[in-house]
């Protein structure tokens, strides 16, 4: 099969979940955890990718941390499991999509294109902007997208399939943060126990002076039992009044919305707050996108309609987009080959690449 009959792959790189997969399928191959365990062994260092083990020999690598790469090598034995583990191909016979977290480092994207035409000798490569595509997942070119993810929570609006970067905000308060909270307020050592009772019992409340406070057992995975009353309310009441949790200098996320919309130029304002997109696994929260449209609707200007809305899946929203890119005949002539690498450098990425 040649390199324009195989399917493009998409890596979408989470800070604490890598989504992969290739263009033209419905939902990811795989999604699995952004970690490396080193461990040593009469071979020399093992590199396993995946999970993070207990063992007190070992140590875990986060390749990704607050959305941006962070150790190199990591990521790029996380890659190397992608293609060779996970979806056992060549990565010399597909084009590879991928992501990158809004305002992202410019170095990071000529580092992560120089490994994918160096080390994996794919044929052609492009890096998008994770908002562009959780936008275009939801199927739409307008709007504003609220990427709520592990390390990194972004705000970025969206005109007729622009970004509008001056307008755009990164704040490094997120998913992360949440488990912190958890972990800290119900004394858990375990982080991915914490996570897993973020996931399945906390909520967002739309009145948290009102809400009844009775206790809810949670029996994790590992076999214990926790019991937990206001705090899995104040977790996601921290998005939206982080001071609940001891952050009062982060602001509510509310509000990063409307200025982001309000900086905007006044005649893209009625699409932006028309189509407000959730993206990110701490949105699937229940009653989070009740809360944020209660929200915002304090702080919308009256004459603006606005509206939140949420995929199925909000977690892979922008793995679906870049699905939709990579397939688009539009599209195909923007792939960053390995022949303009060569001639023109890494920095080939930013005159090519949204």
């Amino acid at each position: 099969m040649s390199v324009e009959e195989s399917p493009a792959i998409i890596i979408d790189n989470g800070s604490h979940t890598v989504k992969v997969g290739f263009a033209g399928e419905d939902d990811p191959a795989e999604i699995f955890r952004n970690v490396v365990q080193l461990s040593e062994s009469t071979d020399g260092v093992i590199r396993s990718v995946g999970v993070a083990s207990k063992q007190p020999s070992g140590r875990a690598v986060s390749p990704i941390q607050r959305g941006q790469p962070c150790d190199w090598d990591a990521l790029e034995r996380v890659w190397e499991y992608t293609f060779k583990d996970v979806l056992k191909v060549a990565p010399e016979d597909h084009n590879v999509l991928l992501t990158d977290r809004p305002l992202g480092c410019k170095a990071n994207r000529e580092r992560a294109v120089q490994i994918m035409f160096e080390k994996f000798s794919t044929p052609a490569t492009y890096m998008s902007m994770q908002a562009t595509l959780a936008l275009y997942g939801a199927g739409r070119t307008s709007g504003t997208v609220v990427d709520v993810g592990d390390g990194c929570t972004s705000v970025v609006p969206i005109h007729k399939g622009t970004p509008v970067i001056e307008a755009s905000t990164n704040v490094d308060f997120a998913g992360c943060d949440m488990v912190d909270y958890l972990a800290g307020a119900l004394n858990v050592s375990d982080r991915e126990v914490a996570r897993q009772l973020m996931e399945k019992v906390c909520a967002v409340s739309a009145d948290m002076e009102k809400e009844v406070m009775n206790k809810v057992d949670f029996k994790a995975s590992d076999g214990s039992v926790l019991s937990i009353g206001a705090e899995r309310y104040r977790c996601g009441e921290a998005m939206f009044n982080p001071s609940v949790v001891g952050h009062r200098q982060i602001t509510p996320l509310q509000e990063l919305i409307a200025e982001s919309v309000a900086s905007c130029k006044e005649a893209s304002r009625k699409d932006l707050y028309a189509y407000i997109v959730l993206a990110g696994g701490p949105t699937m929260l229940n009653g989070f996108p009740d809360r944020l449209q209660s929200e915002l609707t304090k702080l919308v200007p009256s004459q603006y309609r606005c509206k939140v809305v949420t995929t199925q899946q909000p977690i892979v929203t922008v793995w679906a987009g870049g699905c939709l890119v990579a397939q688009s005949p539009m599209f195909q002539q923007s792939w960053v080959t390995k022949q303009e690498y060569e001639e023109f450098g890494a920095d080939v990425i930013h005159r090519k690449c949204v």
